[in-house]
Order: structure tokens, then C-alpha cells, then sequence
């Protein structure tokens, strides 16, 4: 891998060169009559990145006009955050607390931008002091997920970039910060999965490097086993399971991970290749800074492993047979998690990476996608994952729809609790060069999902993917039928997705090529 430091400065180098993106401020309004995210979004996250170059490789004069420029945006949060009864310019949400430290941080490392007293003013007033003066808690400090972590983080980084109280940032930050790591089990896991985790435990780290410079406390320490999560998921470089709304490539930023090797002594990650600025769709300014202090080159290669995370419900296990590294995993947990899909019982069979039986992953934010609706859209929905319907019911949403992940050694079994008055039980076992499935339940018609449309064979059938060829030996040839859906993925691309389904008359077989 590349020299980091030096190649992503001579990507702002060229960031910086180019015109500053247009942007439109009507396509606000896009997302309240289409429920689209994206038009609007990607030239906010174009603006945000053009700022990062500037703001490191660009000129005074450029820099502090496109500062200007952000300062007369109608809010800094993201319309699919704004609320009908409150002032889009004081929404506190995940990107207005980013834009709120950058701004802040920015105005820290370069002296020659102009209007500095009126940046901080609306640093001020449309994040810090609706945060700081607000008597009751905003809802992501109650209901914890990333967006605790990451608005507490970076609203915390830009008070100590300005010079806030430390006495005031200690009591309405830490506290935050405190309920997250509490939403962690003992084994670490991150419910939300390896994005989120890299999302929300990055900002809650790069705060508390802050907060150590500035006070001698240490929040890191004892958090080891949430800091190792990553490595544990990975199923080859630069891929992890992708279970609730994750993607495929899940953005791994240099600096976070060797800084958490560097300060826990956590195992670090393999990528499959240097990420670049670009990478990152947000553009967010706290990776990239911490990378470009922080950050040295992540390991290419994986090595076998098994991770067991009963809290959180995940099973990932890498085995190398002949020159691929193959790995199972499988999704455990309840339905009603952040994120949630209905995908209890769900699993994913990779080789080097690739998904031959998958997990979908996210789909396209949409108003949808986040509302009444969520489990009519294909990616949370039962019917595209690899879970099976029990007498013609599929899983249940709901807090008490749950699995439970044992340990056998060779595998694991499952529990599954969330079928109303019916239950299945699923066990999962390496035998040699295979992987073995067998279902309990009463009336099981069984899906298996994949990016890739799986060919029948009699009572076989075969996912023929790039890197490998997976054969499931079993099926049943009287009922089993192939269908696929043409959806969206995350970023707005077309996403296919294809299910193989058949009624269960027996064990079944994943054979290993």
C-alpha cells in the first residue's frame, strides 16, 4: 500500500484545483415531495469535500468563500432530518454536528480565512448552543445508536476547537458517550454492523483523543473488545459481513484503526487496497484529518479465524481450503435493532470476498425506507434474505422476535423465535469442504438469496460466482423456483437480486469449489 499521507494530500491537491461544485439549494425541497435522499445529498457531500481540500491544500481566498458559502446554507443537517416543528437551521443532526466541527477545526488550522468571528457565530447558534443550552435531551441521546456517538463526538471536538468550558462539554458529552459504549454486550459486537461501528465508535474515539490532549482522561481505555469488532467480522481484506443496512465496501479509515491498535493493542483489519479521500461518499472531515495524523498502511492479507459474539448474535468464520479463503456467517439477534432487517436466521457463504449466498445489505435511503413502509422495501424485508417462511409465515418485527446463537465447535445452531406460534431451529457445520444446514420447524419453505442466479440441477443447484462456485445439494426439484427483484442499492445503483425457494424434504449440503 501507497504511502498514505502522501497520496491522499496529493488527492486534495487536485480537489482543491477544480471549480467548486454547484449547488443547489431548492433540491432541499426534493426530498419532502419525492422522499428522495440522494439529488440532494450528493452535491452536499460535493460541497463538504471541496471544503476538506481547501481547507488542506487551498488558497485563503478560496477557502474562506466557499466557508461563506456553507454559512448560508438553510441548515447544515440533511433534509431527511429536519423535523415540522422546529427550525431546519437549528437541527442538530449528524451532519450539522460534522459540518459544526470542521468548521471549528478549520478555523483552528488556518489563520488567513476571513469572517472568522462570524463562522464561529453560526457554529454557535446553529449547533453548540441549541446542544449546550437545550434542557432536555435530544432524542439520539436517549435511543442510542451511532447517531449518539457521532453528534455528541463531533459537537464535543468543535466546543473544545473553540474553546468551550471543559466543565460544560464534561457534562453533556461524556454522558452521551457513556450510554453508547453501554449499548455494547461484553463481546463488543456492534448491532449495527461493521459501517456504523466504523461511523459511530470512529467519532467516539476521535473525541476522546481530544479529550485526553486536553485533560490527561483516558476514554479509551477498557474498551478493547469493542475496538477489536472489525477485525472479528472480516470475512477477507477490505469485506465484512454485511448484515443490516451495510455495504460492500465498507470504508476502513487508516487512521482510526492504528490508532486503536496503536493505543489497545486490538488487532488491525486487512484491506484489500489503499482508500482513497473519495472513498469516503460523506467526505467527513474527522476521518480524514485523523488519517492524514494518525494513520499507516492496514495489513493485506487475512488469516483464518472464528469469532463467536453471542451478544450481539454473529457468527463469522474464515477456513482456507486449497488457495481460497472461504467464510460463513450468520445473523443472530432480535428485530427490532437500529438498522433492522427481518433477518433472523440469516447467514452468507463468501469466497475471497465474494458473496455467492448473500446478505443484501442497505438499500437506498428513502423516505420509505425509513418510515411505515421499511419492510415493503427489498433490502430489510424476510422474503430477500436467507431465512426461511414456518407454515407460511414469514418473521415477525417486534423486540421479542429473537435468536440465539450456540457454539458447537464445527458451527453454530440457531434458535429462532419469531415466527408467532411457530419455531425454527437452524444448525450450521463445516464438514470438510462443505458446509451443512439443517431445519427444524413445522411447514418450512426455504430462500436462499444471492447476487449471483443460481442454475438447478435436479436436486442440485449452483452459484457459479468469479472467485468460487458453491453447490447445494438437497433441494427439492418437484417445487424449487428461481425469481429475483430489480431494486436499488445504497448509493441509488440497480441492485438485482435473485432466491432460490423449495420446500424442505431434508438436510442440505453447500458444497465448496
Amino acid at each position: 500500500m501507497a504511502d498514505i499521507r502522501s497520496a491522499l494530500l496529493e488527492e486534495l491537491r487536485e480537489i482543491a484545483a477544480r471549480p467548486v461544485p454547484a449547488f443547489d439549494p431548492a433540491l432541499a425541497d426534493d426530498y419532502a415531495a419525492t422522499g428522495r435522499r440522494l439529488p440532494y445529498e450528493a452535491q452536499y457531500f460535493a460541497r463538504r469535500r471541496h471544503l476538506a481540500a481547501l481547507a488542506i491544500a487551498g488558497e485563503g481566498p478560496a477557502l474562506s468563500s466557499l466557508l461563506k458559502d456553507v454559512c448560508q446554507e438553510r441548515s447544515w443537517a440533511l433534509p431527511a432530518h429536519w423535523g415540522i416543528d422546529f427550525d431546519p437551521r437549528t437541527c442538530v443532526d449528524l451532519f450539522a454536528c460534522e459540518t459544526a466541527q470542521a468548521l471549528a477545526e478549520i478555523l483552528r488550522l488556518r489563520e488567513d480565512v476571513e469572517g472568522a468571528a462570524e463562522i464561529e457565530a453560526e457554529i454557535r447558534e446553529r449547533v453548540l448552543d441549541p446542544l449546550f443550552e437545550s434542557e432536555f435531551p435530544f432524542w439520539w441521546e436517549l435511543r442510542i445508536s451511532n447517531w449518539t456517538a457521532v453528534c455528541a463526538g463531533a459537537a464535543g471536538m468543535a466546543a473544545l476547537a473553540l474553546g468551550y468550558d471543559l466543565d460544560l462539554i464534561r457534562g453533556r458529552v461524556l454522558p452521551a458517550l457513556q450510554s453508547y459504549l453501554f449499548s455494547f454486550g461484553p463481546d463488543g459486537g456492534c448491532v449495527e454492523g461493521v459501517d456504523y461501528w466504523v461511523y459511530g465508535f470512529g467519532y467516539f474515539t476521535y473525541f476522546a483523543e481530544a479529550w485526553r490532549d486536553a485533560t490527561g482522561e483516558d476514554l479509551l481505555a477498557g474498551n478493547e473488545a469493542i475496538a477489536a469488532f472489525p477485525a472479528r467480522a472480516q470475512l477477507h481484506p477490505g469485506s465484512f459481513a454485511t448484515f443490516g443496512d451495510a455495504g460492500p465496501d465498507t470504508l476502513l479509515p487508516a487512521g482510526l484503526l492504528t490508532r486503536l491498535h496503536d493505543r489497545l493493542g486490538v488487532p488491525v483489519p486487512a484491506a484489500a487496497r489503499p482508500q482513497a479521500f473519495a472513498d469516503d461518499e460523506c467526505a467527513r472531515w474527522a476521518p480524514l484529518t485523523r488519517t492524514l495524523e494518525w494513520g499507516r498502511p492496514l495489513p493485506e492479507a487475512v488469516e483464518p479465524g472464528r469469532a463467536f459474539l453471542a451478544d450481539v448474535g454473529w457468527f463469522v468464520e474464515r477456513r482456507r481450503i486449497g488457495r481460497r479463503m472461504w467464510a460463513l456467517a450468520v445473523k443472530g439477534g432480535y428485530n427490532d435493532e437500529p438498522h433492522n432487517h427481518l433477518d433472523l436466521g440469516s447467514f452468507l457463504i463468501a469466497v475471497d470476498g465474494e458473496q455467492l449466498v448473500c446478505d443484501p445489505g442497505a438499500g437506498e435511503y428513502t423516505a420509505a425506507y425509513f418510515g411505515d413502509e421499511r419492510y415493503d422495501q427489498v433490502h430489510p424485508s424476510a422474503a430477500w434474505h436467507s431465512v426461511p417462511t414456518v407454515e407460511g409465515a414469514a418473521q415477525q418485527l417486534g423486540e421479542d422476535s429473537r435468536a440465539e446463537l450456540v457454539d458447537t465447535g464445527d458451527g453454530v445452531d440457531v434458535y429462532i423465535d419469531a415466527y408467532g406460534d411457530g419455531a425454527l431451529i437452524r444448525k450450521f457445520a463445516w464438514t470438510g469442504n462443505a458446509v451443512t444446514l439443517g431445519d427444524f420447524g413445522p411447514e418450512i419453505t426455504e430462500s436462499f438469496v444471492s447476487r449471483i442466479r443460481p442454475e438447478l440441477d435436479g436436486d442440485r443447484a449452483v452459484w457459479a460466482g468469479e472467485r468460487g462456485t458453491l453447490v447445494l445439494h438437497g433441494i427439492n426439484p418437484d417445487d424449487a423456483v428461481v425469481d429475483s427483484v430489480d431494486t436499488t442499492d445504497h448509493r441509488g445503483r440497480p441492485d438485482r437480486l435473485w432466491a432460490l425457494r423449495f420446500g424442505l424434504n431434508g438436510g442440505l449440503r453447500f458444497e465448496l469449489l
